[in-house]
């Protein structure tokens, strides 16, 4: 992730995909434009200047003075202009290859990558890469301008000229060294900000269990956030350190090049009073597009390490990618759903050490259509990753699942998941129903009215009014807009937890046995032994190992 040279060839630039001869052309047209009229209006001054005994105004200079500065504003303001559109494009080209990388992803490699990582990518690296895009508009025609205005300072005297490339070439050597340190730096901060977004993350969704336990509190806060900001803000002193040293430099060089034109210039060269005058001037005019320069650099450093990250992030996600569905060999779900075959199924976590990873399986089972089945087992005996690998969000190592004889591969996955409607027990709680076209508005309140919701939620434009539900109620809308999938095989991970009885037998007794007789197959991971009985088969998960229990119904 190195840039070896982030001034000169700048990610930036790849990033605005300023790829075609004519966009080019254009905007270094109007950036030379804009820096050339800059220094023009340097010279139109110097020249009015020199008569500036003269009572009479010059309209000829006075109006060369209006041409430039209109010309400048036309040219500053066609870059800045279209310098902003190709960044918030290129942005709006990258967030959406990222987010329809995320729709291909598989669910591994998505908890590998983690939310904090994708959503600093998408908000705070986004923002740094359009506030360098901006500094450079500014800082390319700052550059011609200062060209231009030691090409007009070497017109006047040669030997100023000297002068002045001496401190520009030690300006630029140390700028160049110090921008090096600031890349990498950033590059350390940046990965340690990511860092922390994760550990904040947990931070955030743990509050309650971090506000009951104090010493997991201390431990997170502590051992890992603390450790992890600090060593964020040590990182980020070194760049702002950097930083201001760059400034510091850029400042005492410029020093230099005013000492050299006063004190030494005149001691080197005969000069006339208005010709060491009108060099001053040009000295301190070019202040402003050295300060433009200045600030530019360490602003296009962090935008092209931001830069790095989308790369990286987007080079993920093509790695992680999922095969393209075949819809000529696709069969269609959930039509064609009678039978479900799980042979020989095997799984296991990767980590750094194989041998210790969490494994699971061999699974076999066969699942039928219209079935009730009941699975129960401690936490961290694999019923999560079975879910996982029956509704096709994991691929197995080994094993195959086969649906009315149609063996399910990498390239079904997306028909094959089509028959699942699933409630995790992590799981999300959309505001509406995406993806479903035509909702029978009167199902949805009848249903909020059995699920004991429509005093605390409804259903208006489209979308439900109040998701901020307690985690039982939010089951139970969740609940709602499974039911309305309409799919072939309900999925439902400890859906009766944080339920109240009437609810909990309601769930068992009613919901379950209309979904039975409606010939849909329901998987229910559940504790409740009370209700076994109410269930065809049940299956018992333990250390990774699934067997029937039909003694225990």
């Amino acid at each position: 992730m190195k840039n070896k040279n982030p001034v000169m060839k700048s990610k930036l630039l790849d990033f605005l995909a300023i790829d075609t001869p004519r966009t080019r052309l254009m905007l270094v047209i109007a950036s030379t434009v804009s820096g050339v009229i800059n220094a023009l209006v340097l010279v139109v001054l110097n020249a009015a200047a020199k008569d500036f005994d003269n009572s009479e105004l010059d309209a000829r200079l006075f109006m060369l003075f209006i041409l430039c500065v209109a010309l400048y504003f036309l040219s500053k303001r066609y870059v800045t202009h279209r310098i902003t559109n190709l960044v918030q494009t290129g942005i709006f080209k990258y967030r959406s290859r990222i987010l329809e990388g995320l729709r291909d992803l598989q669910l591994l490699s998505y908890e590998e990558i983690g939310k904090a990582q994708i959503l600093s990518v998408l908000s705070e690296k986004t923002e740094l890469i359009s506030q360098g895009a901006h500094r450079l508009a500014d800082g390319f025609p700052a550059v011609v301008m200062l060209a231009c205005s030691f090409a007009y300072m070497a017109s006047i005297s040669l030997m100023a000229f000297l002068i002045a490339v001496v401190c520009i070439v030690g300006a630029v050597v140390t700028i160049f060294i110090l921008v090096k340190s600031i890349s990498q730096t950033m590059q350390l901060a940046l990965a340690k900000e990511n860092e922390y977004l994760t550990y904040m993350q947990h931070a955030l969704d743990g509050f309650n269990e971090l506000k009951i336990n104090r010493d997991k509190s201390d431990d997170l806060y502590g051992n890992y956030m603390g450790r992890v900001s600090e060593e964020a803000m040590q990182n980020n002193i070194k760049t702002d350190i950097s930083n201001v040293n760059l400034q510091l430099y850029a400042q005492i060089y410029f020093y230099v090049l005013m000492a050299g034109i006063v004190f030494l210039l005149p001691q080197l060269s005969e000069l006339t009073a208005d010709k060491i005058m009108s060099i001053t001037t040009i000295v301190l005019y070019i202040m402003g597009p050295i300060v433009i320069i200045i600030d530019m650099i360490p602003s296009v450093a962090r935008a092209n390490v931001a830069v790095d990250f989308l790369q990286i992030l987007e080079n993920k996600l093509i790695a992680a990618k999922e095969p393209i569905v075949d819809e000529r060999t696709a069969f269609n779900a959930p039509d064609f759903f009678n039978r479900l075959d799980i042979s020989q199924i095997r799984f296991s976590y990767p980590g750094q050490n194989q041998t210790g990873a969490f494994a699971v399986g061999p699974f076999n089972l066969t699942i039928n259509r219209g079935e009730l089945i009941f699975i129960r087992g401690g936490n961290g005996s694999g019923k999560s990753t079975f879910l996982k690998l029956l509704t096709g969000l994991y691929e197995p190592d080994s094993g195959s699942i086969v649906v009315d004889k149609n063996a399910v591969d990498s390239s079904l996955l997306h028909n094959y998941r089509n028959l699942f409607s699933i409630i995790f027990t992590d799981f999300h709680l959309f505001d509406r129903f995406y993806g479903q076209q035509n909702v029978d508005i009167a199902s949805v309140n009848e249903y909020l009215v059995l699920m004991g919701l429509d005093n605390k939620t409804g259903y208006k434009n489209g979308c439900f009014t109040n998701t901020n539900l307690s985690t039982g109620q939010k089951k139970r809308l969740a609940l709602i807009i499974a039911l309305l999938e309409d799919k072939s095989i309900y999925v439902f991970d400890e859906v009766a937890a944080d339920q109240d009885p009437e609810f909990r037998q309601f769930f068992y007794e009613v919901i379950l046995q209309k979904l039975k007789n409606l010939n849909k197959t329901v998987i229910v991971v559940t504790h409740d032994e009370k209700y076994f009985s109410r269930c065809d088969r049940l299956f018992v998960m333990d250390m990774g190992r699934m067997t029937e229990d039909s003694a225990l119904r």
